[in-house]
């Protein structure tokens, strides 16, 4: 195993079990079991806690907060809700952004939704895979390709602390679902993250 890879599996360990809590609460506040204004404040799991422990907060307008939450939710009941290209256009249009398209933010917040297909997309992530752009559909397809060219090594060093992960699962497989593949890509995040330092 690399000292890249020992990295990786270390960060994930640490952050994984916050990322399953932002997922589930998301759910939870999808499903009408969690009131707006606490889901708005910086309680331990809430969206305003996401957005600040996942770096996006200075992305957003100040006091805009409780219009992007309102923007995702109408989002996330779209035909389109995977398209994060389109949804940072509209983040932009609706003055979310400070007039800019924020492909990072975008894919972070719709990673809460569907964090089985949407990785999380940030300049350490693009540096690893080579990606030029912020064009988030042209990101998922070297993803693709990184996963494939390293599944043996990916599978090695999730098996080699899967007993870890499953205890950390545990408070979370009622609600959360398919959390293997949801393990699967917060390995993969967390190594292009860590590659992507060393580029």
């Amino acid at each position: 195993m690399t000292n890249v890879q020992i990295q990786a599996l270390g960060n994930l360990l640490q952050y994984y079990r916050s990322d399953l809590t932002y997922i589930r609460e998301f759910k939870r506040y999808k499903l009408g079991k969690t009131e707006t204004g606490y889901y708005l404040s910086l309680s331990y799991g809430t969206f305003k806690s996401f957005i600040n422990e996942y770096r996006v907060a200075r992305n957003v307008e100040k006091s805009k907060t409780d219009f992007l939450l309102q923007l995702t939710m109408q989002w996330v009941n779209t035909k389109g809700q995977k398209n994060v290209d389109v949804f940072a256009k509209l983040l932009k249009e609706k003055g979310i952004t400070h007039g800019k398209v924020m492909t990072s933010l975008a894919s972070k917040i719709l990673f809460l939704n569907d964090p089985w297909t949407i990785l999380p997309l940030d300049n350490l992530a693009k540096q690893a895979v080579g990606l030029k752009t912020n064009i988030y559909s042209h990101y998922i397809p070297k993803v693709d390709e990184f996963k494939q060219k390293n599944k043996r090594e990916i599978d090695s060093c999730l098996n080699s602390v899967s007993h870890h992960l499953k205890i950390i699962e545990v408070d979370f497989k009622d609600e959360v679902e398919n959390i293997e593949m949801i393990r699967y890509n917060r390995f993969v995040d967390k190594l292009l993250w860590t590659i992507g330092r060393y580029e």
